[in-house]
């Protein structure tokens, strides 16, 4: 055999050659096609996992079904189909062909009947145009007038006649189709009797049937305009997710197996007013849209993919791309308290947060403190405060001892000498103080006993207000008598509000903390003797750590009063991947694993954990429990820098500022401490429960004795009554039974008008201030209303006290005073809580005079007619104490 060299080229043989590749291109699209159409689309698994799965449960429900129908129907279906075929039957009979041709019959003779009649119609019409034709031509006298006048008159006497005759035959008609239907509708009875019996089960054959048909294909949407891109373009954001969570919009499945077959939780709230067809899934869980190549794709948990899904607690943070502005979000709760905690603990000092650049700090000005606190309680503090106060709101500088006192030093260098406190010129009474702090509503902030912490509601890991225990331990006594006189004396700035105590009141409370403080002591850092404090070197130490440090973004310190932020914008920090974050030492130490959630959550606990010899980190140590710092973590993933399309982001208009600026007022001033707002809040309730039970009496009265619930306060009370109480609060004003005072915040106008502008905002009333209608009260209304007060029907004045004249029952069951009605409550308001006042308020004792219009008011009072009762109770309370009104007969 000749070498192939040998053989001349074209006589060459390459066919094994090509039979080889050819062979390879052939396996290399077969499996090219298999990959894309099986092996790349899990997708389609789960769909036809999923018609399995349904279809199963079908045929479960149908076999239930039928084996209901054998047990409870299968006879009586039995009968009736019997009944059904002698019905049948019976209309093949003779007698039913006779209905039947009758029947014809009589049609065919109504039809000629009614087409004869037209004939003869339409020639009486014609003859009669003629008719009138030939008076007006030739006049009434002419021959042709008189004949064609005969023929009208016997045309219409025919057309008369086969009327007559039409109508008598559609009478025949009529009852012949009648006797016909009669004998069908034996037949058609029974058969919607059978197809009503056999009707869950034929329906669920006909799901079956569907389902087993059903397409098996990617369901898709697509959100234009969704996002901002790089070149300040919007783009588009696909979403495929219901090609494997083919449930989540149906329901019936909420207890599916498998998690990504089952209804979405929140199918009926959530899903009601973000439909799937706008929002998709992935712009509120995140995860990559359009990803179909496996779980771990679409759920975006993939290299470089920047939203992975939201997990757990982190599945709120989606909530804030659409709802960023907001500082409550509905059915987003871990949310909401992030944000009230980045308020309260003052992040925005440090970091640069969109939404938080215009607060004032939270933190207490520093230059009068050397009239509050000696230099050893003050390095104590900046070397470890968590020693003396575990739960103080302040986070821990953790500075060293050299650290500590240099800013000690500083700090004492910048006091300001001139204020002098307000005497003490009576005894305290530390048993009358202690029952002052129990009752005016200190609890409401504080924690005076350690009892108290056990009962506060409020979810918070850290305090407030200080804690009261051992204040007296870095105060003395006479300090504390001008702060609890008046706060703004020492801090003109302090949120603290005044509680209006007397001089022997402000005496009593200071000389009860001080009892308290008793038999405790300081801890020995905190007593320590501190070196010479006016070192020019320690003192410029000092300056420089507390700017490098950042003390004035929560403090004000002379000097640094227009210093900025020290620290990072957090506006993106939730777009950061575990490459850009810094680990120190922890991933090797085995305290961190290389996730965002773990690095984030890992700092908030411990802010020096990723801290090394060579890497120094300044952010002081919030000590954060677990719950804390994860809610704080759901906050900043959601922070991830992008900007979403205004079609897609919950409109903000008047009144939404309107709430946000009083929700911010709300949380400076910790009004929820007190009362029960948005369905949040009222903590001193708790309090106020656990010191009826010390007394033997029923905590459930506690809701009596505490700040009032502000549901609907918008509605209720008029704007210019609220602005003046908020400026000017009274003391029993309104409920003289409470001991617990409303204190005066000294709120500025401004202030006062958002706060009134947010109660109305969240009732639905934008314009917040309106005109107030004077209501006339007649004798009669006069006569009907002291009547419906009175003992004999809604004695009113068991529980309402009405001027000096209190109500006669115990005080857990006294009501709000009568004769403020006409200065504060909204006369349309009065006319709705006399309805249904628990529609108003769920849980108020106050009585549903007319819940609903079937049960009506006393029928021998104004004709028994609501509305004129209603009218009248409304025009006499906004009457009292204007003279209108007799109080006569009401006892």
């Amino acid at each position: 055999m000749p070498k192939r060299s040998e053989i001349p080229l074209e006589e060459r043989n390459y066919s094994h050659i090509y039979f080889f590749l050819s062979a390879l291109l052939a396996l290399t699209t077969f499996w090219a096609v298999l990959d894309m159409i099986r092996l790349r689309a899990p997708w389609q698994e789960e769909l036809r996992e999923f018609n399995k799965m349904e279809i199963g449960e079908l045929q479960k429900k149908l076999a239930a079904a039928e084996e209901k129908f054998n047990t409870d129907q299968a006879e009586t279906y039995k009968q009736l189909e019997a009944q059904l075929a002698e019905a049948k039957a019976q209309l093949t009979g003779a007698e039913y062909r006779q209905a039947l041709a009758d029947s014809a019959q009589a049609v065919l003779e109504a039809d000629k009947a009614r087409q004869q009649y037209r004939f003869i119609k339409s020639e009486a019409d014609a003859e009669y145009y003629l008719f009138k034709e030939a008076e007006y031509h030739k006049g009434k006298e002419s021959d042709e007038y008189k004949e064609r006048g005969k023929k009208v008159e016997e045309l219409n006497a025919k057309v008369a006649e086969w009327k007559a005759k039409w109508d008598e035959t559609e009478v025949q008609k009529a009852a012949a189709l009648g006797q016909l239907a009669g004998r069908r509708k034996s037949v058609s009875d029974l058969q919607n009797q059978l197809k009503a019996m056999r009707e869950e089960i034929d329906g669920l054959k006909g799901l079956i049937a569907r389902v087993e048909d059903r397409p098996i294909k990617i369901k898709q949407v697509v959100m234009a305009d969704f996002v901002r891109g790089n070149f300040q373009n919007y783009l588009q954001n696909v979403d495929r997710c219901e090609s494997c969570h083919p449930a989540a919009t149906r329901k019936g499945f909420e207890n599916a197996e498998k998690k990504s077959f089952r209804t979405h939780s929140s199918l009926d709230t959530l899903l009601a007013i973000h439909p799937v067809e706008k929002f998709g899934c992935s712009a509120c869980h995140g995860g990559q849209g359009p990803a179909l190549q496996g779980v771990d794709y679409a759920h975006g948990f993939v290299k470089h993919w920047e939203h992975p899904l939201h997990e757990g607690k982190f599945v709120s943070a989606g909530c804030n791309l659409c709802h960023a502005r907001e500082l409550l979000t509905d059915h987003a709760e871990e949310l909401n308290k992030a944000k009230r905690m980045v308020y309260e603990m003052g992040c925005f000092g440090c970091h640069e947060i969109r939404g938080y650049e215009t607060l004032e700090r939270i933190g207490p000005d520093l230059n009068r403190m050397a009239h509050k606190l000696q230099p050893s309680f003050v390095y104590g503090w900046l070397h470890d405060n968590r020693e003396f106060r575990p739960h103080t709101r302040m986070p821990n500088p953790m500075y060293t001892e050299r650290e500590a006192l240099a800013a000690t030093a500083y700090l004492y260098s910048i006091q300001d000498e001139s204020w002098q406190p307000v005497r003490k010129t009576v005894a305290g009474n530390a048993a009358r103080g202690e029952d002052l702090i129990e009752n005016v509503g200190c609890k409401g902030c504080h924690i005076v006993q350690a009892e108290d912490r056990a009962n506060r509601k409020d979810g918070r890991s850290y305090d407030i207000g200080p804690d009261l225990s051992t204040v007296a331990l870095k105060v003395s006594e006479e300090w504390l008598y001008d702060w609890v006189k008046n706060p703004k004396h020492f801090a003109p700035e302090t949120q603290m509000p005044n509680l209006r105590l007397s001089d022997q009141e402000a005496a009593d409370i200071a000389a009860y903390l001080k009892e308290l403080a008793s038999g405790k002591s300081l801890p020995e850092t905190y007593t320590a003797a501190v070196p010479d404090l006016n070192d020019a070197q320690l003192i410029a130490e000092g300056k420089a750590l507390i700017r490098n440090f950042g003390c004035h973004g929560c403090h004000v310190i002379k000097g640094m009063e227009n210093e900025g932020r020290v620290s990072v914008s957090l506006n993106e920090f939730g777009a950061k991947t575990v490459e850009e974050l810094f680990y120190g030492d922890a991933l090797a130490k085995k305290e961190a694993v290389k996730t965002w959630e773990s690095w984030t959550i890992g700092k908030l606990k411990n802010s020096r954990l990723y801290a090394t010899e060579a890497v120094i980190q300044r952010m002081p140590n919030f000590q954060l429990s677990d719950d804390d710092a994860t809610t704080l973590a759901v906050l900043l993933r959601s922070w991830d820098g992008r900007v979403i399309g205004e079609k897609y982001v919950k409109p903000w208009h008047g009144h939404e500022e309107n709430i946000h600026k009083g929700r911010l007022l709300v949380y400076k001033y910790n009004c929820q401490g007190c009362h029960v707002m948005e369905n949040r809040g009222g903590d001193i309730r708790a309090h106020i429960a656990a010191q009826l039970e010390k007394k033997g009496e029923s905590p459930e009265t506690a809701v009596a004795f505490a700040p009032p619930n502000l549901i609907g306060e918008g509605a209720k009370v008029q704007s210019e009554w609220l602005f003046g109480f908020l400026k000017k609060p009274q003391t029993g004003q309104i409920r003289p039974w409470l001991n617990v005072r409303m204190p005066t915040f000294d709120l500025t106008d401004q202030e006062a008008n958002d706060i009134v502008s947010y109660f109305k905002a969240l009732d639905g009333d934008v314009a917040g201030f309106s005109y107030l209608q004077e209501y006339q009260l007649t004798p009669e209304q006069n006569r009907a209303a002291q009547t419906l007060i009175s003992r004999d029907y809604w004695n009113c004045l068991s529980c309402h006290q009405q001027g000096s004249k209190k109500p006669e029952g115990p005080p857990d069951g006294w009501a709000p005073d009568l004769v403020m009605a006409r200065q504060r409550l909204n006369p349309e308001w009065i006319s709705k809580w006399m309805i249904d006042a628990n529609k108003l308020m769920p849980g108020t004792k106050m009585p549903s005079f007319y819940p609903t219009p079937e049960q009506d008011g006393p029928p021998d009072i104004l004709g028994g007619d609501d509305d004129k009762q209603i009218t009248a109770i409304r025009n006499y309370l906004m009457s009292l104490g204007r003279g209108a009104a007799a109080t006569n007969g009401t006892d």
